[in-house]
């Protein structure tokens, strides 16, 4: 499916302290992620891309606009992903993920900003966190050319009247004249006598190019 990148501002990192913050045994177990668009109406999420860097559990919340009088709210549309099958193992540590709007616990519309909120429960690793995060939207449909209805359905060409045709009428005198357009194809003619014959029609090959043969038998 077609998408398109959506410039997003990625706060820094909000650590939530896991024991007790007096001691050494206390360690940030959970990250807070805050992600803006500043320069981007409100959008319809697609897709979310990231590198994992040792984060064992991820969710997300959105928030939407919902209309001028009401105040966007905030909404869990990811809960406890699961990025690392065992926290303690490195397996899913520096994984690519993609995320599908279709995975998501509620509808991606309107969107404002996200929020992610990362978990590491293991004790085993100093750091986690999410990069190269990137966040894309359906790419939107280009407007249809509209044609002209005449070209659309081009009328057929006239078939000019065949030259060699000649009334069996004539007489044994006839006058040539010869039809020369003055503003090309399909302009007015104008007519010139060609001249004076007896006998048989005048074959074309008699005329310059560009004339049309007229019999007129006196």
């Amino acid at each position: 499916m077609s998408r398109v990148s959506v410039p997003c501002h990625v706060k820094g990192t909000v650590a939530l302290q896991v024991g007790d913050v007096r001691t050494s045994q206390g360690r940030p177990g959970v990250l807070v992620i805050d992600v803006t668009f500043p320069s981007a109406a409100p959008f319809e999420l697609q897709e979310i891309v990231f590198k994992n860097y040792y984060t064992a559990f991820l969710s997300i919340r959105v928030r939407q606009h919902t209309s001028i009088h009401t105040p966007a709210k905030w909404v869990t549309c990811l809960r406890n992903y699961c990025l690392m099958p065992d926290p303690h193992s490195e397996e899913g540590a520096q994984e690519y993920v993609s995320l599908f709007k279709h995975q998501m616990l509620c509808d991606m519309a309107r969107v404002l900003e996200l929020r992610l909120i990362l978990r590491q429960p293991s004790p085993l690793w100093l750091s986690f966190t999410v990069e190269e995060l990137q966040i894309y939207q359906q790419r939107p449909k280009s407007p249809s050319m509209a044609f002209p209805k005449w070209l659309s359905h081009p009328v057929p060409c006239e078939q000019p009247t065949p030259l060699h045709e000649v009334s069996p009428t004539l007489g044994k005198n006839h006058l040539r004249m010869a039809l020369v357009s003055s503003t090309g194809p399909g302009g007015p003619l104008s007519a010139r006598i060609w001249g004076w014959t007896q006998g048989p029609p005048l074959s074309l090959c008699h005329l310059p190019a560009g004339y049309l043969l007229l019999d007129h038998g006196i």
